[in-house]
């Protein structure tokens, strides 16, 4: 669970790039919104945008103006969509882009890539084991198993085999590699499954849930320079509220106004309209991206120099403003993030989402107590 710590956090406020707990202790936080929050907590162009709204109301059960600016901005920004449609969160996302591609393929199975993350919808909840055998989590039901065939990137060879029959309806992936950049994905991967869906009437979706309008203005797919047929959005476009949307070619967008039905209570509700054309509006320049990227390349350095310092094993990357840490010794690593947060550091898991408003105060104390945090683990060890 992403919530699940043991013991378990509960927050009562949250600003900038700090949050406080319920005991008073504060926070300097990494976990931001699980990636929602590049602006940072409460960013006062967010906070005036919400508060206007629910003065104005938060549900009208018909469209709005905030929709079609909010549309427009994501048209603008990412050149493989023509048109959008809001969703509730990412997994719905996901549930509706496949939808389409169902829709408009007439056929039914889906591809994924292991590890690949897409919500916890039943088709993309199906996984590879250790011995390359695939399982899914209780409550999936076997038939919509068997439409979902997972293959391994780190075995490019099983990729063409997976559409011999033709009948694949859409290959999902994160185009960072799993877990938002923890496994890369080889970009020459990416480009040969694009052209494999050419070949054979696939339609190639991108999961930016978590690198849309983070890693760019434009996304993931701006920086590995292929086009997916659709993309699936969340996190940093609803501006930290719930929500999701889809995006993709006309054609595609348009089975949605004829014979696919797509009812949602919630969808594009004008709350999340307002937080998420406010941040896009913001990050559309790109320059909160340019200044999370900075921070986190400082800070990628300097957390790979302590581990060196220490003499713990191990390594630290990122992609773009996201920071990964793997322990060499699994005893410590699954010990490193508790101790991080007893050093007043939140990661999400042993990831570390930095954001345009994390300071350089904040970098010398998350410098100093993932060190103390390494020589504690050291000598508990």
């Amino acid at each position: 669970m992403a919530r699940a710590y043991t013991p378990a956090l509960y927050v009562t406020r949250a600003l900038g790039s700090h949050k406080w707990l319920v005991d008073g202790r504060e926070l300097i936080d990494y976990t931001m919104g699980h990636g929602a929050l590049i602006l940072g907590h409460a960013h006062p162009a967010v906070v005036a945008a919400v508060q206007n709204q629910v003065a104005h109301g938060t549900h009208y059960g018909a469209a709005h103006p905030l929709e079609v600016e909010w549309a427009e901005l994501i048209v603008s920004l990412v050149p493989s969509v023509s048109e959008v449609r809001f969703t509730a969160s990412g997994t719905e996302a996901t549930m509706l882009a496949l939808r389409i591609a169902r829709a408009a393929t007439g056929r039914d199975s889906i591809v994924k890539l292991r590890d690949h993350f897409h919500g916890w919808y039943d088709a993309v909840s199906v996984d590879l084991d250790s011995s390359g055998s695939p399982v899914t989590t209780a409550g999936v039901a076997e038939a919509v198993r068997r439409d979902t065939h997972v293959i391994d990137p780190k075995a490019p060879e099983t990729l063409a085999p997976a559409f011999d029959d033709r009948t694949v309806a859409a290959l999902i992936m994160e185009p960072s590699g799993a877990r938002y950049g923890r496994e890369p994905l080889d970009p020459e991967f990416i480009r040969a499954a694009r052209a494999l869906c050419n070949e054979t009437g696939t339609l190639l979706v991108f999961d930016e849930v978590v690198t849309g309008f983070r890693i760019a203005p434009g996304g993931m797919q701006s920086i590995v320079g292929v086009t997916p047929d659709l993309t699936v959005f969340g996190k940093v476009m609803a501006g930290g509220l719930p929500g999701g949307a889809v995006g993709g070619r006309r054609e595609l967008m348009e089975l949605l106004t004829s014979t696919l039905k797509h009812p949602g209570t919630f969808n594009a509700n004008p709350l999340t309209a307002a937080a998420g054309l406010a941040t896009l509006r913001i990050v559309a320049n790109g320059a909160p991206q340019r200044a999370a990227d900075a921070y986190a390349r400082t800070l990628e350095s300097e957390w790979q120099a302590a581990l060196d310092v220490v003499g713990v094993r191990g390594r630290v990357w990122r992609l773009s403003s996201i920071i990964h840490v793997q322990l060499e010794d699994a005893a410590l690593h699954a010990r490193l993030a508790d101790a991080l947060r007893k050093e007043g550091i939140d990661l999400l898991n042993t990831s570390a989402f930095c954001s345009a408003v994390h300071s350089l105060v904040d970098l010398d104390q998350s410098v100093f107590a993932f060190e103390r945090a390494l020589r504690e683990l050291v000598s508990d060890r």
